[in-house]
């Protein structure tokens, strides 16, 4: 058995499920929360109830995402497309390329459509792989759709470079300015930096999936939703109604959908990604009733959002109100240089992100003390809210509750992409570091 067997094997068989994690990551921070700072007991218990609310309409925006989103790849049209391009990978090689490469072009345009559809196609894939017994390794595929997390604070969907060039945002009173995209997102270093970072992933994947020598797909047998089972089922299966009722609802929302984007422009967030997904959904399902038995099924899909993010919740509000994270970022500012600042800030970030998965809000918490810490050294600051960015980014590839979509909707646990997501954490660190490093050169 070669390391990577044995080190999957490992994960496998001890990695937690979960919930587990979850509320392990929550002691741990309790622990940390009440050895390192003045918090009393009582009041730690406090701002963690409290703070179980702070994400429930992120976690009802998410969820819903996951449920229209599954419900609008069971329709036959989606179905009929996700098979054409689950049939061009004919290899291995083809298919995690095809999977790695869609992945990221969602991400990079709008992250909540990444794990989307990163897990839409690589279980499509491996419904046509075991069709056509083509060796892919279906873990592994959905790790490395998952690794596209590594650049979506490059692009458009960028929470911390759009930040920065909006007003009221953390630090506008600390700069006295915004930081424009032409300082951040358009720079030579981050445009260099998003193809050498997917083609280290790609690297990865295809080496790591050379250590397995297989001869069939590799499907775990314990999926949640398994492979097998046909993603669409039989028109008898689902409750028959007229179809003028869904394509009337349909057309009234794609109506509002197209309004909205004439209005606002080539924007997108979370509510108007659902209203998009619902209004197509309506407009290719057969009836009202069989939306709402295919929207039943995704809501079983989706159930683990419902109960792991208020957990998380919980875990940001103890970093951030009992100022652990603050300690945490003044301490590694006060021993930084104006060569290793943005190196301090990439790799502190993504530490902090591990109990903060949110780049809006590690960025309020870390960011104003990085911008004076770059304006006394004289660093760049695109480039210091950059690090910042790289590092909430690097770490989502192993950050369970960023990775719950994904899950959901190739019906993978945890335990069976976690290790593969470990080695691609460690071998992404190496272009986006080296991306600020020359990003510091200029």
């Amino acid at each position: 058995m070669k390391w990577v067997e044995r080190f999957q094997a490992i994960i496998e068989d001890r990695l937690p499920d979960p919930l587990t994690f979850a509320l392990g990551l929550t002691a741990f921070m309790a622990l940390m929360a009440l050895a390192l700072t003045p918090t009393p007991p009582a009041s730690l218990l406090m701002k963690w109830g409290d703070s179980l609310s702070a994400l429930l309409t992120f976690t009802m925006q998410i969820g819903l995402t996951i449920i229209l989103a599954y419900v609008l790849a069971q329709t036959p049209l989606m179905q009929r497309g996700l098979i054409r391009l689950a049939r061009l990978a004919k290899t291995p090689t083809q298919a995690y390329v095809l999977v790695i490469l869609t992945a990221a072009a969602f991400y990079l345009i709008s992250w909540p459509l990444g794990p989307i559809t990163g897990a839409l196609v690589a279980r499509e894939i491996a419904r046509e792989a075991v069709a056509r017994n083509n060796p892919v390794h279906f873990p592994l595929m959905a790790a490395g759709a998952l690794s596209g997390y590594a650049v979506w604070e490059m692009g458009y969907s960028s929470s911390i470079a759009l930040a920065v060039a909006t007003e009221g945002n953390p630090t506008y009173e600390v700069i006295g300015r915004l930081i424009p995209i032409q300082e951040t997102l358009l720079t030579h270093w981050n445009l260099l930096s998003i193809p050498a970072t997917l083609a280290v992933i790609i690297a990865t994947v295809l080496l790591l999936h050379r250590q397995f020598d297989l001869k069939a797909p590799h499907i775990p047998d314990d999926l949640v939703m398994p492979l097998g089972a046909a993603a669409t089922e039989p028109a008898a299966e689902y409750p028959e109604g007229p179809r003028y009722g869904s394509l009337l609802a349909g057309l009234a929302l794609a109506t509002y959908v197209i309004g909205w984007f004439i209005q606002r422009g080539l924007s997108l967030e979370l509510n108007i990604v659902n209203w998009t997904f619902l209004a197509a959904g309506l407009l290719l399902v057969r009836s009202l009733p069989h939306y709402s038995a295919l929207f039943a099924d995704g809501a079983r899909v989706a159930a683990p959002t419902l109960l792991q993010y208020p957990l998380y919740a919980g875990i940001m509000g103890m970093a951030i109100q009992s100022g652990l994270a603050q300690q945490f970022t003044a301490g590694l500012v006060t021993v930084a240089s104006d060569v290793s600042l943005p190196i301090i800030a990439f790799l502190s970030a993504g530490l902090i992100n591990i109990f903060i998965p949110s780049g809006g809000a590690q960025w309020a918490l870390q960011g104003p003390a990085f911008i004076e810490a770059a304006q006394i050294l004289q660093v760049d600051l695109g480039l210091v809210a950059m690090s910042v960015a790289y590092g909430d980014q690097w770490t989502n590839v192993i950050q369970p509750f960023v990775a719950i979509p994904l899950l959901a909707l190739t019906g993978l646990r945890l335990k069976h992409i976690f290790g593969f997501a470990l080695v691609l954490c460690a071998t992404t660190s190496v272009p986006l570091m080296a991306g600020l490093m020359l990003g510091n050169l200029t």
